[in-house]
């Protein structure tokens, strides 16, 4: 097994001693904004739907199973729970579930090779 220096690899700006830890702060409000043209300064980390699941976010089982049931009952699958309650402590991914959802609902078809990957 490999240790978790060799199996994680910080980011360049964790190694150039430039990191801004303010980048990652979540607003599901911003990024909506983003896509009605409102918001701008937000890190590509959330604004970009491709960076944001390809290297912001992990796909937890968790957040898959929302993310399919929300999209499910928007198409009239009325099987799956119309209400979720996310109860998770401090760093449990509820805002990057719903970060998640803006984004496939805003950008979906163009997301799907890059959900797909998850």
């Amino acid at each position: 097994m490999k240790s978790i220096q060799d199996s994680c690899i910080p980011r360049d700006d964790i190694l150039q001693g430039t990191f801004n830890p303010e980048i990652f702060t979540a607003s599901l409000g911003a990024v909506i904004k983003v896509y009605r043209g409102e918001g701008s300064g937000l890190h590509s980390v959330y604004s970009n739907a491709e960076n944001f699941f390809r290297n912001t976010t992990y796909p937890a089982h968790g957040l898959k199973t929302v993310v399919q049931e929300v999209f499910l009952r928007l198409s009239g699958n009325n099987t799956v729970p119309a209400i979720h309650r996310l109860e998770t402590g401090f760093g449990g991914g509820k805002t990057h579930t719903l970060i998640a959802c803006a984004h496939i609902g805003f950008s979906g078809n163009e997301l799907s090779a890059v959900v797909g990957d998850s």
